[in-house]
C-alpha cells in the first residue's frame, strides 16, 4: 500500500497533465470540495501600489461533482486607477475576458493535491489593457501537507500569460510563455483566521508582450524579452471567516525584482450557501 500511494502521487499530476495545454484566470480555493451540486460566488477584491490602485467584482458559478472533479466559469468587472504619476495611462473600467476552469481535488497518503486547467477568453478591450486579444490558458497544482497547526505547501504551473492573484493585481496583461512557482505556509489560528507567508518566483521565455492598463497611447502593447514579466518576491496573507458564507482576506506583496509594495484586500460571499442556508439544506 506504501509504495502504491507513492506512485500515484507520482504519476497522477503527471497523466492530468497530459492534456493540459493551456493561462492565467482567477483561481478558485485549493482545497476540494466535500459536495455536489452548483456553486456561486461574487467577489470584490483589489490591491494598490505605486503604480496606481485596481479593483474588480468578479461573479463565479459552477458545479462540483464531489470530493473530486469541479468546474467553475465566470467573468470580471475591473476598475483601473492608475497613479497620476504615471504618464501614458488613464482611468478605465470595463468587462475582462470571461474564464472556464477544471479542477481535480484529493487528500492523497502523504500529500493534499490539486491539479486545475485554467482557460481566459479575448472578449475584453485590448486597448484598455483588459485582454491580450488572445485566448490565454495556465496549468496550475497545488501540494500541501498538514502539521496541525501548520500547512506547508508548493504551487507550479505553466502558461501563457501571468495572472492576478489574491495579493496582487499587475498594472498590466501578458502573453508569453511563463512558468510560475510558489511555496510557503498556511498557519492556522482557530477555527475562523488564519495567516499564510510565501515567496514566488515567475519565470518567462520566449517572446513576451504586456498590454498596460489604462494605457492612452494607440499601440496597446510592448513587446519584448524576459525582463518585460519576470518577477520574484514574498508574500504575507490574512483570511478571516466571518460566516459561513464571508470570507475576509487582507495581503503585502513584496516584489523584489520590479522593488514594489503592494497591499491587497478581497470581500468573498459565498451565494450558494447563502441560498442553500435559507432554504433549509
Amino acid at each position: 500500500m506504501k509504495y502504491r500511494c507513492q506512485f500515484l502521487l507520482l504519476v497522477l499530476p503527471l497523466a492530468l497533465g497530459v492534456s493540459a495545454e493551456s493561462q492565467a484566470v482567477p483561481q478558485a480555493g485549493k482545497g476540494g470540495s466535500e459536495e455536489q451540486g452548483f456553486t456561486w460566488t461574487e467577489t470584490y477584491e483589489g490591491s494598490g501600489n505605486s503604480d496606481g490602485f485596481i479593483t474588480d467584482l468578479n461573479s463565479t458559478v459552477g458545479y462540483s461533482f464531489g470530493k473530486h472533479f469541479s468546474m467553475d466559469m465566470g467573468v470580471p468587472y475591473l476598475f483601473i486607477n492608475p497613479s497620476p504619476s504615471k504618464t501614458g495611462t488613464t482611468s478605465a473600467y470595463g468587462m475582462g475576458n470571461p474564464y472556464l476552469g477544471l479542477r481535480y481535488s484529493a487528500k492523497g497518503c502523504a500529500l493534499d493535491f490539486n491539479t486545475s486547467l485554467n482557460s481566459a477568453f479575448p472578449t475584453a478591450s485590448t486597448a484598455k489593457g483588459l485582454s491580450t486579444g488572445h485566448v490565454t490558458v495556465d496549468w496550475s497544482n497545488h501540494f500541501a501537507h498538514g502539521f496541525d497547526p501548520v500547512t506547508p505547501f508548493v504551487d507550479f504551473g505553466l502558461g501563457n500569460s501571468i495572472s492576478d492573484t489574491r495579493f496582487l493585481r499587475r498594472p498590466y496583461t501578458s502573453y508569453g510563455d511563463v512558468a510560475h512557482f510558489e511555496a510557503g505556509s498556511e498557519l492556522n489560528l482557530g477555527d475562523k483566521f488564519s495567516v499564510t507567508g510565501s515567496g514566488y518566483y515567475i519565470l518567462p521565455w520566449g517572446p513576451q508582450q504586456v498590454f498596460v492598463r489604462g494605457n492612452k497611447s494607440s499601440s496597446g502593447s510592448t513587446r519584448g524579452g524576459v525582463s518585460l514579466t519576470r518577477d520574484n518576491g514574498v508574500n504575507v496573507g490574512f483570511d478571516y471567516n466571518l460566516t459561513r458564507s464571508l470570507d475576509l482576506s487582507a495581503g503585502y506583496s513584496r516584489s523584489v525584482y520590479n522593488v514594489l509594495n503592494t497591499f491587497s484586500f478581497g470581500i468573498q460571499v459565498n451565494v450558494g450557501s447563502l441560498l442553500k442556508s435559507h432554504s433549509g439544506q
